[in-house]
């Protein structure tokens, strides 16, 4: 398979690739990410599977206080025991058991980085508990997150001001006084209560307020780094300090494992219907779907199956295939673009479509292993159709490049499709309905 780009347009205009895109069979139309709306099911941890509700997710910051990730790598550190001597101090010595004790720590398996190189965080004498205490926040961080707290405060009480002046504004401009007004004593007192406990702030913490400004010269950095060796994850990189910003150190052995943070699993709903068109399973562990309409199940799949050289001003014969996702047998047919359609502005390419309509046949999972469907009869045109296996047809389009540069060609792909759930058909039909679908699909060919 050539690295052509094919995308199939959502009802929205915009072009994606048709694994990104979603189809609603309520609408009977192509929806993108963009014209569905994600709702959050549940949270859990990638590592250890567990759920978390979203209230609890919310006060752990998202991130799950049982595993840790490796400082370095981000890859999940283990548990490890070691041996280590009994000792007992006497008259200021140190002396030995000679017994000796079973000590936990943590280590990655893929860098080999412990936290027996952190100074301030000892071995364990349990293997479970918790390995990291609670991050005390720093001064600076603190004072910035007050000031933006107290400064979003004073922009909804401004907010909310503004709102009411208007409000009288217009009142005055109709010649009505607000006095008149039913309930307008309760009304102004509701309202100025409302004020009273939405903006509770502190005018001197935002007047305050020094933000930190950049030194204009920097400290030249130590020559060890330029001359001397290091090993690779001795000095801490930028994404490490970035997970960790009140901890800034500069070598990897002051840095602390990070929680593992949660995942959320989504379901996905028409913006137009309001109908569920994804929604996995509640199971952490679980990757099937309840309601899994994406659009490589129902929409007919066009790709550019040999790649050939283009050449300006010449008709080039270019192999494709179409793939039938249904379980039954769908005509297809190619149409030009309209004068008026948006993508024409793009288009540097002539194109000559298959005129007659392609029938390709229904997906069966079990024809792969038999004879059957392989060597089933179409009235195929030998000098359009090159080869037809199973669900999958491949046939020849000629393409003409207007000048050099990148090649792009458009059309629209015309298809019957048939309401196959009984649910959704109304109660006097019984046979399943088609449809005709026809979305744009935008083919780049590579570069002249």
């Amino acid at each position: 398979m050539c690295s052509c780009e094919v995308n199939y347009s959502c009802a929205c205009g915009k072009s994606m690739p048709l694994i990104y895109l979603f189809f609603c069979k309520y609408c009977v139309t192509l929806r993108c990410p963009k014209c569905v709306s994600h709702e959050v099911d549940s949270y859990y941890c990638p590592h250890c599977l567990e759920n978390i509700p979203s209230a609890e997710a919310k006060s752990m910051k998202n991130k799950c206080t049982n595993c840790l990730e490796c400082p370095n790598c981000t890859n999940i550190v283990q548990v490890r025991s070691a041996q280590v001597p009994m000792v007992r101090r006497e008259a200021g010595k140190v002396k030995g058991f000679g017994q000796f004790k079973k000590v936990y720590y943590l280590q990655c398996s893929f860098c080999f980085w412990t936290t027996r190189d952190i100074n301030d965080l000892p071995d364990k004498a349990a293997p479970n508990g918790p390995w990291i205490e609670a991050a005390t926040e720093d001064t600076w961080m603190i004072n910035i997150i007050n000031y933006y707290r107290n400064l979003i405060q004073r922009e909804k009480f401004e907010m909310e001001k503004r709102k009411r002046q208007r409000r009288g504004s217009f009142l005055g401009s109709l010649g009505i006084s607000e006095k008149l007004l039913p309930f307008s004593k309760l009304s102004r007192t509701s309202f100025s209560m409302n004020l009273a406990g939405s903006g509770q702030y502190d005018e001197n913490i935002i007047n305050n307020f020094t933000p930190v400004e950049p030194d204009e010269e920097t400290e030249p950095a130590d020559e060890k780094y330029y001359s001397a060796p290091g090993e690779p994850y001795e000095y801490a990189s930028i994404a490490s300090r970035i997970n960790q910003p009140s901890n800034q150190v500069n070598t990897s052995s002051e840095l602390k494992p990070n929680c593992t943070h949660l995942m959320v699993k989504r379901s996905q709903r028409c913006r137009e219907c309001e109908h569920n068109l994804s929604k996995p399973e509640f199971n952490p562990s679980s990757i099937k779907f309840k309601i899994h309409q994406i659009a490589l199940r129902f929409v007919p799949r066009f790709r550019i199956v040999k790649a050939v050289t283009l050449e300006a001003d010449k008709y080039c014969s270019i192999q494709c295939s179409l793939t039938n996702p249904t379980e039954y047998n769908l005509p297809v047919e190619f149409l030009p673009l309209s004068d008026d359609h948006p993508y024409n502005s793009k288009i540097t390419a002539d194109v000559i479509l298959p005129q007659k309509e392609l029938i390709l046949a229904a997906r069966d999972d079990t024809a792969e292993y038999g004879a059957e469907g392989l060597t089933k009869e179409f009235d195929d045109d030998p000098d359009i159709v090159i080869e037809r296996r199973m669900n999958k047809l491949k046939f020849i389009i000629q393409v003409k490049p207007y000048s050099s540069g990148e090649v792009r060609i458009g059309f629209h792909l015309k298809y019957k499709y048939k309401n196959m759930t009984p649910s959704i058909r109304p109660e006097e039909q019984k046979d399943p309905e088609d449809v005709n679908v026809t979305p744009c699909v935008t083919v780049c060919l590579g570069k002249v």
